[in-house]
């Protein structure tokens, strides 16, 4: 069976728990986020709304994007032998996202998420243990023989990631697929002298401003996304998208670069909302062979995720996003 794209990442039930009682304030240092959040020691918080039981990690969550886009996707990743697991699995299979080469592993529990949200802005705070997902190891056998248009990498943990990154970009030059790639707080650290070869490779990269800042080098506050793009375009990559928040998104190509405006939606749940950009962006560019099409796709479909709790509940259908927006 031959899949228009595969994605290779992380799969975890998200805990979506909302309170009014945390305390937003400024951060003394002058490293790290603007903000943090507080709460009061000792205290016990209360949620203010539903606390809802959704799937997360970049893996699934691409994967149901793409499969909503009415493209074959199957799903390379790991969960545990569990009630998490078995919740994930079922969803996953629902959205009829190709299971074949989902390992389930015994000895690890699925990987969890709880989301805290609050404030005026819905800000939020994760607190993850990547659980099974650290014990992902890729079937190299049975990889070799997947057939597949396009991979789609997200974020990769566990002391296997670095092989697994290196078996799927020699995999994919041996067999020409294009690679899409969003990489993760791992791989970004892991410098540009080790992340050069990829990139190289790479079709499409996917980063938001503070990762395209990071891997550029930049420690301009203000940096335009044109001098990243000249930065970043030196490495390879024939494609780079970079996401600004409420502003919107970038993309560059060929010397070429296109804004797109944030639809301005107010955000009740930022949580999953680069993996439905990214995921759309690839989507589109699959889909109608059109940039700009491909980047308004994405912007449309990443802002009404962020309408909804969860990762996954706001992802439009191809026919949904095109039939509201004219874009077929």
């Amino acid at each position: 069976m031959r899949h228009d794209i595969i994605t290779i990442g992380g799969v975890t039930e998200d805990i979506m728990f909302h309170t009014g009682e945390a305390q937003i304030i400024k951060n003394p240092k002058k490293t790290g986020s603007r903000y943090l959040f507080a709460f009061e020691a000792g205290g016990k918080i209360l949620a203010d709304q539903e606390v809802l039981y959704t799937g997360g990690g970049g893996g699934a969550n691409t994967a149901i994007s793409f499969s909503r886009l009415g493209l074959k996707t199957a799903l390379v990743a790991s969960i545990g032998r569990d009630l998490s697991g078995q919740r994930l699995f079922t969803r996953l299979k629902k959205e009829k996202v190709n299971l074949n080469n989902l390992q389930i592993l015994d000895k690890r529990w699925t990987g969890i998420s709880f989301i805290i949200t609050a404030g005026k802005r819905n800000e939020r705070i994760i607190f993850t243990d990547r659980a099974a997902n650290d014990q992902f190891k890729i079937n190299k056998a049975i990889f070799r023989k997947l057939k597949a248009g396009w991979y789609y990498l997200t974020s990769l943990s566990g002391d296997h990631w670095r092989d697994n990154l290196d078996f799927i970009f020699q995999t994919a030059q041996k067999k020409k697929t294009p690679v899409a790639w969003n990489p993760g707080s791992l791989q970004l650290k892991a410098g540009l002298n080790f992340l050069k070869k990829y990139l190289k490779q790479t079709e499409v990269l996917i980063l938001n401003k503070e990762e395209a800042m990071e891997l550029a080098g930049s420690k301009r506050k203000n940096v335009k996304a044109e001098v990243l793009f000249k930065d970043l375009s030196k490495l390879g990559p024939k494609i780079i998208s970079i996401t600004d928040g409420v502003k919107g998104a970038y993309v560059y190509q060929n010397n070429e670069q296109l804004f797109a405006k944030a639809i301005g939606n107010k955000p009740v749940n930022k949580t999953g909302a680069g993996d439905a950009f990214g995921s759309s962006l690839v989507g589109g560019f699959i889909l109608y062979n059109d940039l700009e099409r491909a980047l308004r796709l994405a912007i449309i479909r990443s802002g009404f995720v962020v309408m909804k709790i969860g990762a996954q509940e706001g992802l439009l259908t191809r026919s949904q996003a095109e039939d509201k927006f004219n874009l077929a």
